[in-house]
């Protein structure tokens, strides 16, 4: 149930991005936390579905990698991309939904409908559109947080299930990158 006061509020989702990074620094800074995290690696599978989850944001990207790094140890590669793809896909769409669904609508009443709709016609215009989910695409399957990819693959006409596909494929090959220099070390 959503609380009356964030019904009525002007900028619940841009509000909600900047506590969780709020979130994210304090949890960072917090020793037990980062243990916890780190001992993801003994969980195996689970731990594999997490760390795709956190492989996808700038605040737990190192953090990930780490994790996905300790869990090399214990489980294949090939396996550790598979199934943190899976993770990974799932904390992409959550980025994908927030941007296509909320967030260019509170931006826009933020900066104003005239101002957006030149961004939009930037954006759309034949030589701009294309490049955006290729540039999406790359930045999303780089060890690099997702956030900026996803977001141009949000802001560009591509369907969901083009979303998820790209997602999985691109995270999965970057956690196998990952997982396969940890192995070799």
């Amino acid at each position: 149930m959503v609380p009356n006061f964030w019904k009525k509020w002007r900028y619940p989702y841009l509000t909600a991005v900047f506590i969780s990074i709020l979130i994210a620094i304090i949890l960072i800074q917090n020793q037990a936390f980062k243990d916890w995290i780190l001992n993801l690696g003994s969980l195996e599978y689970i731990g594999a579905l997490f760390a795709g989850i956190i492989f996808v944001s700038s605040f737990t990207a190192a953090i990930s990698i780490a994790v996905i790094a300790i869990m090399t140890e214990n489980i294949n590669p090939m396996a550790l991309a598979l199934i943190g793809g899976v993770g990974a896909v799932m904390g992409d769409y959550l980025i994908f939904k927030l941007v296509r669904d909320h967030l260019t609508e509170e931006l826009s009443t933020l900066f104003g409908k005239e101002e957006t709709s030149h961004i939009k016609v930037l954006l759309h215009s034949k030589y701009i559109a294309w490049m955006l989910p290729i540039i999406g695409v790359f930045i999303i399957a780089s060890p690099l947080p997702d956030e900026m990819g996803v977001s141009l693959l949000g802001i560009s006409k591509m369907s969901e299930a083009r979303f998820i596909l790209i997602s999985y494929i691109s995270n999965s090959v970057g956690i196998l990158m990952i997982a396969s220099v940890a192995k070799v070390i």
